[in-house]
C-alpha cells in the first residue's frame, strides 16, 4: 500500500512538473527576477538598517527604551499580522497589481520615517513600512513560483534570497555611512529611487498579470480574529515573563482555535485549513518555523559575548557579525539550484544540521573560548540557515497546487516572524530570570554566560525537533534528475 502510495505522489509530482513546462524558463523571465530580486534586496535593507539607525534616532527624539523598542517591534509585527491577508488579496486582484502597491506604502512609508518629528508619528510610519514588506514578501514570490516552471524554481528562489541578505549587508554598511555623514533620515530616504526605479521596470517589462483567485469573496472577519491572535501572540512572548505575558498568551491561542474553527465552516476561508492534510506542507512549514527559532537571536548572543565577555569594539563586533548574511548569501544561492537537482527536503535538513553543530558550540561558550571560535559559530549559522532556506521554501511553494502560490507565499512570511517572535520572547525571559534587572557589568558576566547558554540549549533543542519535521517524507519522491 504504501509503495503504490509513494509510485501514485511521484507520478503526480512528475504530472505536475510536465504542467508546468509552458512557463518560461529563468532567462525568458529576466525581467522577473531584476524586479523580485530588487523587492527582496529594498526589503531585506529595511528590516535590517533599523538596528544601524536607531540608536541615534532613539537620542533625536529622547525616547525611553520601551518607545525604542516598539520602534523595531511595530515593523515586525505589522508583518506578521498583514502576510496572511495579503496572500488572499494578491490572488484575488492581482500579483502584480499586489506588488505595485507594496512599492508605493514602502515609499510613502521611507519618507514619512525620514520626515517624521516626533517617536509617535515615526512608530506609525514604521508600521507603514511593515505593511509594505509584508505585501510586498507575498506578492514577490508567488510571483516568481507563478513565472518558472518547476525544475527551476528552486533557482530562481535561491537567486532572489540571497540577494535578500546582500540587502542585509548593505543596510549596515550603507546605513552605517549614511547615518555618520547625513544623518539618520537619509537612510530611509536611500531605498526611494530604487523603489521607483523597480516600478518602472516592472511597468515596462513585465506584462504579466497573474489572478490566482478571482471569484474568491474575503474573509475580513478571518483577517481580524487572525490580526487579533498575532498580536497578542508577538507582545506576549516579549513579556512571557510576567503574568500579563501569560495570559495574552493563552488568549492568542484561544484565538487561533477560533480562527481555525472560522475558517474550516466558511465558503472563501482566507486559510484553507484543509492544505494542513498535505503533509509536506506542513512539515516544512513547522520546520521553517523551528529554523527561524533557532537562528533569530543568535546574534544578539554572540554580540553580547563579542562586545562584553571578549571586550571588542562595536565596529569590529559589527563587521564580524556582518560574516552572517555573507555566509546565508553565498550558501542559499547554490543550494537553491541543488534543490532543483536533488531532493530538496534532504538539503534543507543538511542545512539544520550545520545550525545545529553551531548552536552546540554556542552552548559551550564562555570567558576562555577562543575569538576564532565565535566567529567559525557565526559563519556555521550563516551557511546552515543559507542551505536550508532555499531548499526549504521551494518545497512549501511547490507542495500546493499554483492556484495557492501567494497562500504559500504567506505562510512563508508569517511562519518565520513567528519563529523571530518565539526565539525573541525565550532570550528576553532567560535573561528576565537569570539577570532581572541587573547591569552587564564584569562582575554579572558569569550570569550572562549563563543566560546565553540556556537560550542556546533551547534553540539547540528546536532545531533538533526541526531536522525532525525537515526530513519527514524525505524519500516519498524519487529524486528530479535534469
Amino acid at each position: 500500500m504504501s509503495s503504490r502510495l509513494k509510485e501514485s505522489n511521484y507520478i503526480e509530482f512528475e504530472k505536475k512538473i510536465q504542467d508546468n513546462s509552458s512557463k518560461g524558463n529563468l532567462s525568458k523571465n529576466k525581467y522577473v527576477i531584476i524586479i523580485t530580486a530588487l523587492s527582496y534586496f529594498l526589503c531585506g535593507f529595511s528590516v535590517s538598517v533599523i538596528s544601524v539607525a536607531l540608536p541615534t534616532m532613539a537620542l533625536n527624539f529622547a525616547v525611553s527604551a520601551v518607545a525604542q523598542n516598539w520602534i523595531a517591534m511595530v515593523f515586525f509585527l505589522s508583518i506578521a499580522i498583514f502576510s496572511l491577508p495579503f496572500g488572499k488579496i494578491s490572488a484575488k486582484f492581482g500579483l502584480k497589481k499586489t506588488f505595485y502597491i507594496g512599492l508605493i506604502l514602502l515609499i510613502i512609508g521611507s519618507f514619512g520615517v525620514s520626515i517624521s518629528n516626533s517617536s509617535d508619528i515615526l512608530i506609525v510610519f514604521r508600521a507603514l513600512q511593515g505593511l509594505s514588506v509584508a505585501i510586498l514578501n507575498v506578492s514577490t514570490l508567488a510571483i516568481v513560483t507563478e513565472s518558472l516552471p518547476l525544475n527551476e524554481r528552486g533557482k530562481g528562489i535561491g537567486i532572489i534570497t540571497s540577494i535578500a541578505y546582500v540587502g542585509l549587508i548593505a543596510a549596515n554598511v550603507i546605513g552605517g555611512f549614511l547615518t555618520n555623514n547625513f544623518g539618520w533620515r537619509s537612510v530611509f530616504l536611500f531605498v526611494i529611487p530604487f523603489l521607483i526605479l523597480t516600478i518602472l521596470i516592472t511597468y515596462f517589462k513585465v506584462p504579466n498579470e497573474w489572478v490566482l483567485m478571482k471569484d474568491d469573496k474575503f474573509d475580513y472577519v478571518g483577517a481580524l480574529i487572525f490580526g487579533l491572535a498575532i498580536s497578542l501572540l508577538t507582545y506576549g512572548f516579549t513579556i512571557m515573563h510576567t503574568l500579563q505575558g501569560v495570559g495574552l498568551l493563552i488568549l492568542s491561542i484561544l484565538l487561533f482555535l477560533i480562527f481555525g474553527k472560522w475558517q474550516l465552516n466558511i465558503k472563501f476561508p482566507l486559510f484553507p485549513v484543509k492544505i494542513l492534510k498535505n503533509k509536506k506542507f506542513t512539515y516544512s512549514s513547522i520546520a521553517a518555523l523551528l529554523c527561524s527559532f533557532s537562528t533569530f537571536v543568535v546574534i544578539y548572543i554572540v554580540d553580547y559575548h563579542l562586545q562584553y565577555i571578549n571586550n571588542v569594539d562595536p565596529q569590529t563586533t559589527g563587521l564580524i557579525l556582518m560574516l552572517a548574511p555573507i555566509s546565508m548569501a553565498i550558501s542559499t544561492f547554490f543550494a537553491g539550484r541543488f534543490s532543483d537537482r536533488f531532493n530538496p527536503q534532504f538539503i534543507a535538513s543538511f542545512g539544520l544540521g550545520i545550525v545545529f553543530i553551531a548552536l552546540i558550540i554556542l552552548t559551550l561558550l564562555n570567558e576562555t573560548t577562543p575569538l576564532s571560535v565565535v566567529i567559525l559559530t557565526i559563519i556555521l549559522e550563516g551557511i546552515g540557515y543559507g542551505i536550508f532556506i532555499s531548499p526549504n521554501t521551494n518545497i512549501v511553494v511547490s507542495s500546493l497546487p499554483d492556484k495557492l502560490a501567494s497562500i504559500a507565499s504567506a505562510t512563508v512570511s508569517t511562519t518565520r516572524v513567528i519563529g523571530e517572535t518565539l526565539s525573541l520572547g525565550i532570550l528576553t525571559v532567560i535573561f528576565a530570570v537569570i539577570m532581572g534587572s541587573l547591569q552587564i557589568i564584569p562582575k554579572y558576566y558569569p550570569l550572562l554566560i549563563e543566560s546565553s547558554q540556556i537560550v542556546s540549549i533551547l534553540l539547540a533543542f528546536g532545531c533538533l525537533i526541526g531536522i525532525i519535521f525537515s526530513l519527514i517524507g524525505v524519500k516519498e519522491f524519487k529524486v528530479l534528475k535534469i
